[in-house]
């Protein structure tokens, strides 16, 4: 069968099966559905960084913040930036279409962790991790302090709701595909060579420092999509909404499906959602055989560390173990299974 047809059948079936999920899923399993989407969306953005470039960076639960304050201030209502915020009247009287705003959203977002961590690309190793972790921790004080801006530690709420299943997974599937080409062009090849030996590199001829900005800003520009879209499902923002603890849960969840995949991210993103929900009973207590079990809080972080450790002792590359989903199962995705000669 021609290449083209089974691609054309692929979004066929795709599509079906969002339309299917629409349709016929609870409220609250739609829901988790359209949060792995987004999930899934901001771990391909990091992972750009963290996997293939192999950068490792903290840094983006900031610019995640940035986006995120951006599409609110563009789509709240005019009434509610009148009664709650001091803004300059054009922002207050402004309104943006929620296709626009998100686009806008990505741009700062990327254009915030390219000056942010601009100053920090001399820096290597663990200085590095350091520095960006510090810029997550400046941005959520901003966020805390410029009240007339945010609202302060009350956050921005009343987000109108125009997140559904079809904007996150379409956004998710356009996403893969434009990674998958970026890693088959010479840009991609490029970003591969750095994360093995920048000093190599160098030599090669590959202008270090352009590729890592092209790294920053195409993986904070996907995440901060996320960003947008997650603000326009939970209805609301303030300055903890992307903390540390959700930056961890990111990147374990990188490092469980595979880092330098695109299909590992994805992967990891279902194993964490999934088993945050079998744990979440017992984080919030429940009744068993007339037994009143308590809480035991912070139960989905150490479940979520421990898997952590038991991948990267038998799995240190993840569960892809360096290759695509489809590399494992050619059969399955209609491929022609390569010879291991």
């Amino acid at each position: 069968m021609n290449g083209k047809i089974k691609f054309l059948i692929g979004i066929i079936v795709y599509f079906a099966l969002l339309w299917l999920a629409q349709n016929f899923l609870r409220d609250y399993h739609l829901r988790l559905l359209i949060q792995f989407g987004l999930t899934a969306i901001v771990a391909l953005g990091v992972n750009l960084t963290n996997g293939y470039t192999n950068i490792f960076s903290l840094g983006f639960g900031g610019t995640m913040l940035v986006a995120g304050y951006t599409t609110a201030l563009l789509t709240l209502p005019v009434e509610y930036k009148a009664q709650f915020l001091q803004l300059p009247l054009w922002l207050e009287q402004l309104s943006v279409p929620f296709p626009l705003a998100m686009l806008i959203a990505g741009c700062l977002g990327m254009l915030a962790s390219i000056i942010l961590l601009l100053p920090a690309f001399r820096l290597r190793g663990q200085y590095f991790i350091l520095a960006s972790m510090g810029i997550n921790i400046v941005v959520e004080n901003l966020a805390e302090n410029v009240r007339w801006l945010t609202h302060g530690n009350i956050g921005l709420r009343g987000i109108p709701m125009y997140t559904n299943i079809w904007w996150v997974f379409g956004l998710l599937a356009i996403i893969f595909y434009c990674l998958h080409r970026l890693m088959q062009s010479k840009h991609g090849r490029a970003l591969v060579v750095i994360s093995k030996d920048q000093e190599l590199a160098g030599v090669m001829g590959i202008n270090v420092v352009r590729y890592k900005v092209l790294s920053f800003a195409v993986g904070s520009f996907i995440s901060g999509i996320g960003a947008a879209l997650w603000c326009h499902q939970v209805l609301m923002i303030n300055p903890k909404a992307f903390s540390l603890l959700y930056v961890f849960q990111l990147v374990a969840m990188i490092a469980i499906g595979g880092t330098g995949t695109l299909s590992g991210p994805i992967i990891g993103a279902a194993i964490l959602m999934i088993g945050t929900e079998l744990i979440m009973p017992l984080q919030e207590g429940f009744t068993l055989f007339g037994m009143t079990i308590p809480p035991a809080f912070g139960a989905i972080n150490v479940f979520t560390a421990i898997l952590l450790i038991i991948i990267m002792i038998f799995r240190p590359k993840g569960l892809m173990n360096g290759k695509e989903l489809w590399e494992h199962f050619p059969r399955l995705f209609g491929l022609k299974k390569q010879s291991s000669s």
